[in-house]
C-alpha cells in the first residue's frame, strides 16, 4: 500500500519516524477517519473543518497548499494509486507538530500523513452487550472534541471491553454523565426526541452526530443535547451509537434494565429513517 506524507507518496515500506518524533514522544498531533463509498469521499467538508478547528486548537500551523481541495486530491489521487476508487475505503489522515522541544515545541509547524485501506461499506447494525466503563473519565477541554493522538482513555476503555467481552462500552465524564461509547457517539430517543450528551462531557464532537442533530427534524424528531446520568437510558425506547461506519443498536446495557427490552417497542423504523437519510 502507499501513503502521502506531505504531499510525497510513498510505499509504507519508505515510510519511518525518527525517535524524536513528536508523534511518537508526546501524542502531539490530531486524526481524522472517513469513509469512502460509491464514488464519494463522505461528509468531505465536515472533516476538513474539523481537522483545522482541530489544528488552530493544538496552535499548529497549516502546511503550505493546506487547503479543502489540495487535501481532497491527495485523498482522490492516493485511492487511485491503491486501486481502491472502486471499493469501500477507510482514509485516515495525522497531522502532528514537527520535532523540536520538550514539552514545549519549538516549532509549530505539521507534518501530514494520509492513509487508505479497503473498509467495509456503511451499514445498520446492533451490538447484544454494552457495559459501562468507569475507571477512566472525560473531561471537557480545549481539544476535547477532536480526536487527538492522546487516545489513552479510549485505550483503557478497549481493554475493559475485551476484558468482560461487552459489545461496546459506554464511557462517562468526571461527574457520572454519559459521555460517548468507545469509538461512536451515543443516542437514545424517548418521546419523539433524540438525546445525545453534550459536548461538555468531553466526548468527540462526532461528524455523523453532526449529521443526525442536523437531520432529525427533517423526520419529526426533537434533538436534545444535554448532562445525563446513565440512569435515563432505562426510559429511553431506542439506544444507539453511530460514527462514519455505521448505526449500531444497542440491544442490552449491563447492569441497567432498558425499556425498549420489555416493552416491545420496535426500532427498526426510527433507524431505518435516520439510516436513510444519512445515505443521501
Amino acid at each position: 500500500m502507499f501513503l502521502v506524507y506531505n504531499s510525497d507518496i510513498l510505499s509504507e515500506n519508505e515510510f519511518c519516524l525518527l525517535a524524536n518524533d513528536r508523534a511518537f514522544q508526546y501524542g502531539d498531533g490530531l486524526f481524522e477517519t472517513i469513509r469512502y463509498e460509491n464514488g464519494r469521499v463522505w461528509y468531505w467538508p465536515d472533516h476538513f473543518a474539523r481537522l483545522t478547528a482541530g489544528m488552530a486548537a493544538l496552535q499548529l500551523n497549516q502546511p503550505d497548499g493546506f487547503s479543502t481541495e489540495t487535501v481532497y486530491q491527495g485523498i482522490r489521487h492516493l485511492l487511485s494509486v491503491n486501486d481502491l476508487t472502486e471499493q469501500t475505503a477507510r482514509i485516515k489522515i495525522q497531522i502532528w507538530r514537527q520535532s523540536g522541544g520538550l514539552y514545549t515545541p519549538s516549532t509549530n509547524d505539521a507534518h501530514i500523513l494520509i492513509s487508505a485501506r479497503a473498509g467495509q461499506g456503511f451499514s445498520l447494525t446492533e451490538k447484544s452487550i454494552t457495559g459501562i466503563y468507569e475507571a477512566f473519565r472525560l473531561v471537557q477541554s480545549p481539544v476535547s472534541a477532536f480526536k487527538t493522538l492522546n487516545a489513552l482513555p479510549y485505550v483503557m476503555a478497549g481493554l475493559y471491553r475485551q476484558q468482560h467481552a461487552f459489545d461496546d462500552v459506554i464511557l462517562l465524564d468526571t461527574t457520572g454523565n454519559l459521555a460517548e461509547c468507545l469509538a461512536s457517539n451515543l443516542f437514545w430517543y424517548t418521546n419523539q426526541t433524540l438525546f445525545t450528551p453534550s459536548l461538555q462531557t468531553g466526548c468527540i464532537g462526532g461528524i455523523v452526530r453532526q449529521q443526525l442533530l442536523r437531520i432529525a427534524p427533517s423526520v419529526g424528531i426533537i434533538v436534545s443535547e444535554g448532562i445525563f446520568k446513565p440512569t435515563v437510558l432505562t426510559q429511553a425506547e431506542v439506544v444507539f451509537c453511530a460514527n462514519v461506519m455505521g448505526i449500531q443498536s444497542l440491544r442490552q446495557i449491563s447492569g441497567l434494565s432498558l425499556l425498549s427490552q420489555v416493552s416491545g417497542f420496535s426500532t427498526n423504523s426510527l433507524l431505518n429513517a435516520l439510516f436513510a437519510q444519512l445515505q443521501r
